[in-house]
């Protein structure tokens, strides 16, 4: 039985972050038929629950890289990668000596929280605006991150910023043990870039795997645009890229079909079934 795994921002949904009507038709259509279909993003459990609302997703999805494994039907964290309390500390101080406040998440009692310390960008926030009031996830200002921190089971930190300080943040969380770094331009604000620090036990691909034992899987079948869905690419069965999708993937890829905005994934994944079924 096949696996079907699509990343969300810029590979299922278009544009203006949606999934479009016909894809929702064609994507639930299709579940309701048997596929097994789920999705593994960078996102939180407070903007995919909103994001899937019209989908009839049945299986776990894999959220924020892989650090967590949650199930939107139930609101139930199934599985959390944290990153160890001594390491925190040595995270923050190389945010501290760039000069920069993250946004650090962490799980207590099964609530997520996000505490931070100011936002300086607009860029910094139109991202708190858009997801301050979710019931999902609660933000937190502090004065300072362990103390403020301390009962919470710590899974990641974000930053947004140019370039430079992000590359320099990058270079100098990679020195440590422990946790997995990415950072990849904003494909919704242009000219910012975002880093994601997270732990290393933690990723699409593991995530992946974790799936796979779920369903009981045979093949995996995913579908992504950004340099995050590599290590998925790497343990999928077949991957495919879509066409507005960074070069380095699409090189990866077992071939390049539409764009996230002429519903490629729910194109693809319905051309497949129906042919196999013929």
């Amino acid at each position: 039985m096949e696996l079907f795994i699509s990343d969300l921002d810029g590979t299922l949904l278009n544009s203006n972050k949606e999934i479009s009507v016909y894809s929702k038709k064609v994507l639930n259509n299709l579940i309701n038929e048997g596929i097994n279909f789920t999705v593994a993003t960078a996102r939180t459990p407070a903007t995919v629950i909103d994001i899937l609302k019209d989908l009839s997703i049945k299986l776990p999805v894999i959220l924020m890289n892989g650090v967590i494994i949650y199930d939107i039907n139930e609101k139930r964290y199934i599985n959390i990668e944290s990153v160890e309390r001594s390491l925190v500390q040595d995270i923050l101080k190389v945010f501290e000596k760039n000069n920069k406040s993250p946004l650090v998440y962490g799980i207590n009692d099964d609530e997520l929280y996000v505490y931070y310390k100011e936002f300086v960008y607009e860029v910094e926030k139109d991202f708190y605006k858009e997801r301050c009031h979710s019931p999902y996830k609660t933000f937190l200002k502090v004065d300072e991150y362990i103390e403020s921190t301390k009962a919470s089971k710590i899974i990641n930190f974000i930053a947004y910023d140019k370039l430079e300080v992000i590359k320099n943040i990058y270079d100098e969380l990679s020195k440590l043990e422990g946790i997995t770094v990415d950072y990849y331009e904003e494909i919704y604000r242009k000219g910012w870039y975002y880093l994601d620090a997270y732990s290393s036990k933690a990723s699409k691909a593991n995530g992946i795997k974790f799936l796979s034992r779920y369903v009981q899987t045979d093949k995996v079948i995913c579908f992504g645009d950004n340099l995050n869905d590599i290590p998925m690419f790497k343990v999928s069965d077949e991957s495919y890229a879509v066409n507005n999708a960074n070069d380095v993937l699409k090189d990866m890829a077992t071939a390049v079909i539409e764009g996230n905005n002429d519903d490629a994934v729910a194109k693809f994944i319905e051309k497949r079934v129906r042919e196999s079924l013929e």
